[in-house]
């Protein structure tokens, strides 16, 4: 009986393991969501000048949908881009050295020029491009040196227990 509880805690232990390494993922596919979305508002406002409320309507990507991303920013006028942007981005999985970034850009969005809007797209994009590199880099042996370290703690758990 004692085996069976410690062979429990090992196994979830690592199902626990499992799920921190996706969200370590899952983080990483959200960042490259966002920079998908910002390239794209990026090339629509500065050659076809187009609306930001224009661009989100017509702007579609699985992911950014089903967090509810882009549909909130679709359901309101437009007006207050800045506080829908903060709401939005709340609802997305993004890695925390992004956050300070998006944050920025959205505190200007829909208030600038077209020009001072596009550089500020392009600043927010490089520096999210630094981020993603950094991420990327070793996040394999990352999430694989997750996993392994929460199963040898439900291990160091069952055979303190037993």
């Amino acid at each position: 009986m004692a085996l069976m509880g410690g062979l429990l805690t090992v196994t979830a232990f690592f199902l626990w393991g499992v799920r921190v390494a996706a969200g370590q993922r899952e983080a990483l596919e959200a960042l490259d969501a966002m920079l998908s979305l910002l390239r794209e508002l990026s090339a629509r406002l500065s050659h076809r000048k187009e609306g930001l409320k224009g661009i989100f309507a017509a702007y579609r990507h699985p992911l950014l949908e089903s967090y509810g991303f882009l549909p909130l920013l679709r359901e309101h006028d437009g007006r207050e881009y800045p506080a829908l942007w903060e709401a939005a981005l709340e609802r997305l999985p993004l890695p925390s050295e992004a956050l300070p970034h998006l944050q920025a850009l959205g505190s200007s969005l829909g208030r600038l020029p077209f020009g001072a809007q596009t550089e500020q797209l392009s600043l927010c994009i490089t520096l999210l491009e630094g981020v993603q590199k950094s991420l990327k880099t070793g996040a394999f042996q990352k999430r694989k040196s997750t996993v392994a370290l929460w199963t040898l703690g439900g291990l160091l758990v069952a055979l303190l227990l037993l």
